[in-house]
């Protein structure tokens, strides 16, 4: 039996959107909400699929210490909340085994999905 496991982290950023023609174009901040997902089976000896406290542990180490409180232009040409959540993936990929999709809201209103297809 395959279960999904989720942990939502909250960052504050700041970015421009060089290449959008309107006002976020201009420099702005976000707080943003990130869920991170993962698949797997419950451990027989402990029953669980990871512990909680090691996910947020290797989000925050992988990708969260070089977002909260950055402007994400310092090291990122387009910093879309597309392109984010995909440079997100791409460096906890390899470090949170069973990824399965990330979830990130830029606003309480606007959220986009990347998923393992």
């Amino acid at each position: 039996m395959e279960m999904l496991l989720s942990v939502d982290f909250h960052f504050s950023s700041a970015h421009r959107l060089p290449y959008y023609d309107g006002p976020c174009k201009r420099l702005h901040g976000h707080n943003y909400q990130l869920r991170v997902t993962l698949a797997g089976k419950p451990s027989p000896k402990d029953g669980m699929i990871r512990d909680f406290d090691e996910v947020k542990r290797r989000v925050w180490e992988s990708v969260l210490v070089q977002c909260d409180h950055v402007n994400l232009n310092d090291f990122m040409d387009n910093p879309t909340a597309e392109n984010l959540v995909v440079w997100m993936w791409e460096r906890l990929q390899p470090q949170v085994e069973g990824l399965k999709e990330l979830q990130l809201w830029e606003t309480p209103e606007y959220c986009v999905t990347y998923r393992q297809d």
